[in-house]
């Protein structure tokens, strides 16, 4: 504080003081002591904890969906020593580096907040919002005090508030803590006015809405300790200090009273109104906090000056609980068979803005399942289970890279049947939103984008580029004509479409998203249209005449602000309600409580708010179509994608789904159907595999190799009718005829061999790596793994797997290579069948396909398939495969559906590429690695 370039040169004295910086990845923060006295840390808003000189490290967990996070450390100054030899090292703010990662963090803006006179008395009514409800901190609370013609000393109590700073017409009567003891402030009569006076409180943690006055000053007790425990990460008050009562009517030493939600009369900046004193005598009352400022939207008012300040300003909507019991029974596809409004918005006085289905009031209540997730046989099921747990729309994306594998080449057949879902959910009694895409996220490979988009070096992803407009044209003339017929003014299920997905985050082209929304209204897409993005991006990625929607983890009223600002006068709809989180190789199984997901949907159906959650059930990431993410380093999505759903990954029941029953009942008139019969497992016989084959003596089995005088990347493989490769493995053979430094991007992972003989892994990160000294030309071959593409951000645009760019040996470039494509589809197997396997006698160590059997008896049930013993490699059951394992974790077995297992005998294949096993086993109880503390979402 004291070096800051404030005060005419003199620093900064007294007060607190915000240090705001940019970083693009979560990790440890690291104060080392260089925080004076007490800094509380935020990421994009978000409270984080505290640092001080007992505490000097903090967890920062990643945001997934955000390539930058803007952290914030707001330091207080609490005071510095009066006596002692210590007095001079008595500076405050941060004294040092801080450290994220072990690297010292740079580039701060610092913002002096010394919260003099002239500070608290600045005209700023226009980004005053109303309070309505308790909110978190930092933020400056207003409200008027009415006082007499003669002002006389008092006592103020903010019993229910948490830490901070009050002034009284401008003037700072000091700090209040309720660790205690002090439990009220002293405040003399000659500061207060006749008539109205000006109360701002400075709450750094949780708020309550009313402030209390008294005759009697209170010293309460608090027991001793350390810190208090919103020091501890959390943000509430006191835990041994018995809560305040509500004072009884005649009781003497102060006067109090609930405050009610209705507009007072306006006194003050506009939107802030004052209380008439309520009470006998000269007492004064409880006055009612109606206004806040949250800390970031009067960050201009400090230096230096905050940038866009306009792009923090809204109105806040007051929300109105709505108690009501609903009978949405008549308004199921099969019984509404006059139709003529659909799904419309309304807006009454006094009311939040709601849906209407048929001039009904409706609440979506929406739950994703992704047919293509789900094996087909399990639709049904999934499906039943929706409604009997009280929800009455499905949400589904349709992925494009699986209908249109190759140009012009479409697939809606089997587990891509999407007309067949729709029409089964339409049976079933739930009505349908379509998230037709074409981008969907979803943690798909390239975010559900086809790879052969790729193959175009000018193509510009997700932009009105003619190259990909002109692909996405044929998509649509192929796709809408099947979903069109079954939209809900043509008498089908579906009540709403959605335009593209989260394009606030990628936001490339203006014209991208109206041009999207003609594409699909030129083909007869009509009815309830939607965006989705997410709460802070939603004003980017939503376009005109279509209703935002946003995505979010959790209830929060402020989570609302930038949609406020765009429709108002609109209902609200949670496109996404994350109930849980996808997990990636090598990182903590991702859980959310259920407590914490009962309350987020409590409170929507408190205030009329429409959601689908996602997931409802998550399914599975079959074969190779998971996405990845691409932060610290890339890092694949697991083959299960279970996403701590309602429903297990099996379609099991959970307590969430206990949970959102309970509370769904409570809110319909009629009954809910009864539950599905639980999904039955089975226990197999343990497999031991009995043969293996080499990947080297496998490969007259694949297609024809390409030759090349240049290594190819998977899409520009002149392969599947010119549409490349989407999936897999890559081999690519080379002659070297000396040793050296060998340098190859492989994308994603690539085992080097010399002939036969592994030497080592080459990653995005680790480029480079030693061949030996040799005597005579030998094969240098360098197996690549396509572990899925990145599914989110501008990074889509750069996904091409495989050997990118030149291989250099010793920084000579190599030549005249030989590629295998291993794209390992059902074809391949059948014409395995016919090669010479070897009878397997122990653990094998490089790559190679390993033969076994599997005895399903007449009735074929769900199982999970555990590995242990086995690395790294693919699962394949009478040819269809099931997906990566890894021994990395988190996952630790593989879900195979009943289904596709055939009564009696089953083949199973694995293509195991590091080391091998000889033993697989069968269980019915799904695992993951025990997750750690960091796992846990809040």
């Amino acid at each position: 504080m004291e070096q800051l370039s404030v005060n005419q040169g003199n620093g900064q004295s007294t007060g607190y003081i915000l240090y705001e910086t940019v970083i693009t990845g979560g990790g440890v923060l690291n104060s080392d002591g260089h925080v004076k006295d007490r800094g509380q840390v935020f990421l994009d808003d978000k409270y984080i904890g505290v640092l001080d000189d007992a505490h000097q490290r903090l967890i920062l967990h990643n945001d997934h969906h955000k390539e930058f996070l803007t952290l914030r450390i707001l330091v207080e100054n609490q005071g510095r020593l009066a006596s002692g030899t210590s007095m001079n090292q008595e500076r405050k703010g941060l004294t040092g580096n801080i450290y994220l990662n072990s690297s010292p963090l740079r580039k701060f803006k610092i913002y002096s907040l010394e919260m003099q006179n002239k500070f608290i008395q600045r005209k700023i009514p226009n980004i005053w919002k109303p309070s309505f409800l308790h909110a978190e901190g930092p933020a400056f609370f207003l409200a008027l005090l009415r006082v007499g013609s003669q002002p006389k000393d008092t006592f103020m109590s903010l019993r229910g508030w948490t830490k901070g700073v009050v002034f009284i017409n401008g003037q700072n009567l000091g700090r209040y803590w309720n660790l205690g003891p002090q439990e009220t402030l002293y405040l003399p009569g000659p500061w207060l006015k006749p008539g109205l006076n000006e109360i701002i409180v400075f709450e750094e943690f949780k708020s309550a809405l009313l402030i209390y006055f008294s005759n009697v000053s209170q010293l309460g007790s608090c027991p001793a300790r350390t810190r208090p425990p919103a020091a501890q990460g959390g943000r509430g008050r006191c835990p041994h200090r018995p809560r305040s009562r509500e004072v009884q009517e005649g009781e003497p030493s102060e006067t109090v009273s609930r405050a009610a939600p209705a507009a007072l009369p306006t006194v003050g900046p506009p939107g802030c109104a004052a209380q008439t004193p309520r009470g006998p005598g000269p007492r004064l009352s409880w006055r009612r906090v109606f206004c806040v400022l949250f800390l970031p939207l009067v960050s201009s008012s400090f230096a230096p000056p905050a940038k866009h300040r306009n792009n923090f300003i809204f109105e806040h909507r007051k929300l109105h609980p709505n108690p009501r019991r609903f009978d949405w029974s008549h308004l199921t596809p099969c019984q509404l068979k006059n139709r003529s409004r659909g799904i419309q918005t309304e807006e009454r006085a006094g009311r939040n803005p709601y849906f209407t289905l048929e001039g009904h009031e409706f609440l979506i209540l929406g739950g994703s399942v992704h047919y293509f997730r789900v094996p087909r046989a399990s639709w049904r099921d999934r499906l039943l289970k929706l409604r009997a747990c009280g929800f009455n729309t499905v949400a589904t994306y349709v992925p494009w890279n699986l209908h249109e594998p190759q140009r012009g080449t479409f697939d809606f057949s089997r587990n891509l049947d999407l007309e067949a879902f729709i029409l089964l959910a339409e049976e079933v009694g739930l009505w349908v939103i379509l998230r037709l895409g074409p981008y969907i996220c979803s943690e798909m490979d390239l975010g559900g984008l086809p790879s052969w988009l790729l193959q175009d070096p000018t193509s510009q992803l997700r932009t009105t580029n003619r190259s990909f407009v002109n692909a996405v044209n044929k998509y649509f003339d192929h796709l809408i004509p099947r979903v069109a017929p079954l939209q809900y003014h043509r008498g089908g299920p579906i009540i709403a479409v959605q335009v593209e997905n989260e394009y606030g985050s990628f936001y490339k082209d203006t014209a991208y998203m109206p041009y999207l929304l003609q594409a699909l209204l030129q083909r007869g897409i009509g009815g309830l249209l939607l965006t989705a993005d997410s709460t802070e991006e939603v004003t980017r990625g939503h376009t005109e005449g279509v209703l935002a929607t946003i995505n979010m983890k959790g209830f929060k009223v402020d989570s609302f602000k930038h949609l406020y600002k765009l429709q108002s006068h609109k209902p609200i709809l949670i496109m996404e309600f994350w109930v849980g989180w996808f997990d990636t190789w090598g990182s903590d199984h991702k859980v959310m409580g259920v407590n914490e997901v009962e309350k987020s949907v409590s409170e929507f159906i408190r205030f009329g708010i429409s959601f689908n959650v996602y997931m409802f059930h998550g399914g599975t990431n079959f074969g190779f179509m998971n996405g990845a993410t691409s932060f610290e380093k890339h890092r694949g999505v697991t083959t299960s994608y279970d996403y701590d759903a309602v429903l297990t990954e099996a379609g099991d029941y959970t307590t969430k789904y206990f949970a959102l029953r309970n509370l769904f009942e409570s809110i319909l008139v009629r009954p809910l159907p009864p539950l599905p019969s639980p999904t039955p497992k089975t226990v197999y016989p343990s497999l031991k595999l009995s043969h293996y084959l080499p990947l080297w003596e496998a490969l007259p089995y694949l297609q024809r190799p390409v030759t090349s005088n240049v290594p190819l990347n998977m899409e520009n493989l002149p392969i599947n009718n010119g549409n490349g490769q989407s999936f897999g493995f890559a081999l690519y053979e080379m002659t070297i005829c000396s040793g050296g430094r060998l340098y190859a991007n492989a994308q994603d992972e690539a085992q080097v061999f010399l002939n036969e003989t592994s030497l080592g892994i080459l990653t995005d990160v680790y480029q480079d790596i030693d061949i030996p000294p040799i005597t005579e030309c030998q094969l240098l071959r360098i197996l690549v793994e396509n572990q899925g593409r990145v599914n989110f951000s501008w990074k889509i645009q750069n996904q091409r797997k495989g050997l990118i760019g030149p291989v250099t040996l010793d920084k000579i470039p190599l030549s005249r290579f030989t590629i295998y494509s291993l794209e390992l589809k059902m074809t391949f197997f059948k014409k395995l069948r016919s090669a010479a396997w070897r009878p397997l006698r122990g653990p094998t160590s490089s790559p190679a396909f390993h033969l076994g059997t599997l005895m399903a008896g007449s009735s074929p049930q769900d199982t999970f398939l555990q590995l242990p013993g086995w690395k790294h490699g693919c699962v394949f059951i009478n040819g269809h495969n099931l997906g990566r394992y890894w021994n990395i974790g988190p996952q630790e077995a593989l879900y195979l559906p009943g289904s596709w297992l055939q009564p009696g005998t089953n083949e199973i294949v694995l293509f195991e590429k590091e080391k091998s096993s000889s033993d697989i086993y069968s269980t019915d109880i799904r695992r993951w690695v025990v997750p750690g503390p960091d796992s846990i979402l809040h």
